[in-house]
């Protein structure tokens, strides 16, 4: 299974559509800031399912909520855009957050920087800014699990 890493995309729909086309994903996570650009990706590009969160600039978005937790194939996630927890600052409250959870892997975005830690069982993951052709792919093949940073720009050299 292949899964989209996406978060503050701010109004870059067509960077969200060439991640998509370059990727071809199963599985799509928004992790916020201008998550309508996320679910115009989802009518545009319908072979994927999408988990979508809100951020801080998605002031009037009523559809989506500020943090999801889910299963997929074996692990429990968590969605979140982080600014709730503080994640410019550090990122402690998200932790604990996570861990109280029994979450597996915490996606978050907010700070525009990619970021990759595991930390016990706890996989914390940023993909980054959309916008600036960031993303991120975790790859999940049986018991295997794979996360990776992306840029679009430097994936088109």
């Amino acid at each position: 299974m292949k899964i989209l890493v996406l978060s503050d995309s701010h109004l870059n729909l067509s960077a969200l559509i060439s991640i998509f086309e370059a990727e071809k994903p199963d599985v799509v996570f928004g992790a916020g800031d201008h998550s309508k650009d996320l679910e115009e990706l989802s009518y545009v590009k319908e072979d994927a399912y999408y988990y979508i969160v809100r951020g801080n600039c998605d002031y009037f978005d009523k559809n989506q909520g500020d943090i999801l937790k889910f299963d997929l194939k074996g692990y429990k996630f968590m969605l979140t855009h982080g600014h709730l927890y503080g994640v410019k600052r550090d990122l402690d409250e998200l932790k604990v957050k996570a861990k109280d959870g029994g979450v597996d892997i915490v996606i978050f975005g907010h700070t525009h920087i990619p970021y990759l830690e595991k930390d016990g069982g706890l996989y914390i993951f940023n993909p980054g800014a959309a916008k600036d052709g960031n993303y991120g792919v975790i790859e999940i093949d049986g018991e295997d699990i794979n996360f990776y940073h992306k840029n679009l720009l430097q994936n088109k050299n």
